[in-house]
């Protein structure tokens, strides 16, 4: 009779080891061995943030948004608006799914693509899916995860220091090697509607644990939702307001811009810096030519729960502060105003003579009050029940709470004294990219003059998301948890973050008990 080695998933001592044991028979000149692989998967699914999806324009297979290296997006550079516009249409634009795959799991690139991981930006997040994978499948994997054992060593020390953290239990990491969790990634067009964006992750995540279903006879009904960014609103849409939170047992959210960013407003006046300058654009004229067209960067407005009062306008000791009930009438679509969100006449660069000025205004409005206000309505306050994230919270990495216009021109160059209310309601020159507004006012026959300039960031966060925004989902997750020294875009990018959500998502398996996903005794 052969020597039968049967290799079983492995076994963690009570010390957090990973030890693996084989069972033999009676031996004689021959040996076999039989790997046994869970018949239990909980797709773990990445959706990233805005900009983190390469896209392709409809019916050419070449990207225009491709995040492989910057020598794919240094093309942007000196781009005109009207170029832009016409590059990022969000009704001209789709997923491009042949991005680099990354190295380093025992995966073919095959597999790796059918899980959609050439969709999404490989400098942003690369590294951190192939962490990520060898992590929650270190048993099966064949790499040298499984002795190092990254689960169990949260068995021996937290994570982070904050309330609702405690070490793993060896039942806990034990129950998760019973499963295969393969990690896969969501792309959406961050052009359209978050909520066109819930769509396609809802077909994936149905794509997905069919296929599971199908051709390996696995049980496979829920997964596990990892966010960065916007993929967090993209994801809490596709929970909540699409009811699909019975087929979700847990979210980890990173940096997400929980109530918004006001962020967003100061680069529509000003252009976005780093790599999301290149696209969406370094100055107003840019910017305005695709975000003012496009729902989803707008959806990262400040919405009503982010607060009232963020947007102040100081002359001296005269002040207003905005919104004061209603930020989408009150400064969104605000047309004319120097300080309102968007100059329509950098709405539509391909209109030279602005014959199409009050069709472009009519569409821009209509996005804010039927795609942006009921967005954030939808999602306001809602999450999902077993719902863990982490922010950003550091004074190196500042970003805008409050968005701050000062009024800095010398008292030789005011003219007449006139009240601030007067200013704001004056004309003002061309947004020259700097953040500066040179406005004239006339009221009562007297001419003021004012230069107002937006200040710098003064909140912590994460260079992007501000405090009060990242840490909003504190009361209704399981731990809302605050990291320094965290950049937006590279949120998962440090070990701490990355162990953070490992912990999370091994916390979050444990909601298998009671479902179909359950070992019986």
């Amino acid at each position: 009779m052969a020597t039968v080695e049967r290799i079983i998933p492995p076994t963690i001592a009570a010390d957090g080891s990973v030890h693996y044991s084989s069972v033999t028979s009676a031996p004689d000149d021959s040996i076999a061995v039989c790997y046994m692989v869970p018949d239990r998967i909980i797709p773990v699914i990445f959706v990233p943030g805005v900009m983190g999806t390469n896209l392709e324009r409809k019916g050419q297979p070449d990207p225009v948004w491709l995040l492989d290296s910057r020598t794919t997006v240094t093309p942007w550079m000196g781009k005109s608006p009207a170029v832009r516009k016409q590059m990022l249409n969000p009704d001209q634009t789709e997923i491009y799914g042949s991005g680099k795959i990354p190295s380093g799991t025992v995966q073919t690139e095959g597999e790796l693509r059918r899980r959609g991981w050439g969709e999404v930006a490989y400098m942003s997040y690369g590294e951190w899916l192939v962490w990520l994978e060898n992590a929650l499948n270190d048993a099966h994997a064949g790499t040298d995860y499984g002795r190092k054992g990254l689960r169990s060593e949260l068995m021996k020390r937290l994570v982070a220091e904050a309330p609702g953290v405690t070490p793993l239990t060896h039942d806990e990491v034990a129950l998760t090697y019973k499963y295969q969790f393969p990690v896969h990634a969501v792309g959406y067009n961050w052009l359209q509607s978050n909520a066109v964006s819930a769509e396609r992750l809802a077909a994936k995540i149905d794509e997905f644990t069919k296929y599971y279903r199908e051709k390996f006879r696995y049980r496979c009904e829920k997964v596990i939702l990892v966010t960065h960014s916007m993929g967090g609103l993209v994801a809490r849409y596709y929970s909540e307001a699409m009811g699909n939170r019975d087929k979700v047992l847990g979210i980890v959210h990173g940096v997400m811009p929980a109530t918004g960013a006001a962020a967003t407003y100061k680069r529509m006046k000003t252009g976005a810096e780093g790599v999301a300058g290149l696209a969406l654009g370094p100055n107003a004229a840019t910017m305005t030519a695709v975000v003012g067209n496009a729902p989803g960067p707008l959806q990262l407005l400040p919405s009503p729960e982010y607060g009232m009062g963020w947007l102040k306008i100081r002359d001296g000791e005269q002040f207003v502060t905005l919104p004061r009930s209603d930020p989408y009438s009150e400064i969104y679509t605000a047309r004319g105003a120097w300080w309102g969100l968007c100059d329509d006449r950098l709405l539509n660069p391909l209109d030279p003579g602005k014959k199409m000025i009050d069709q472009d205004w009519s569409n821009f409005d209509n996005t804010i009050k039927k795609k942006v206000k009921i967005f954030h309505a939808a999602i306001s306050g809602r999450y999902h029940a077993c719902t863990y994230a982490f922010y950003g919270d550091d004074e190196k990495h500042k970003a805008y709470g409050d968005v701050r216009w000062v009024q800095q021109a010398p008292s030789l160059m005011r003219g007449d004294s006139l009240p601030l209310a007067s200013l704001l309601g004056g004309q003002a020159s061309d947004d020259p990219g700097t953040g500066g507004q040179l406005v004239k006012a006339t009221a009562s026959g007297k001419t003021a003059f004012g230069q107002f300039v937006l200040k710098d960031a003064d909140e912590n966060g994460d260079g992007t998301v501000p405090v009060r925004s990242g840490r909003a989902p504190a009361t209704m997750a399981k731990v809302c948890m605050a990291f320094p020294g965290i950049d937006h875009e590279g949120g998962y990018k440090p070990d701490a973050t990355r162990r953070f959500t490992l912990w999370a998502i091994t916390r979050i398996a444990q909601n298998v008990k009671g479902t179909s996903l359950e070992y019986k005794a």
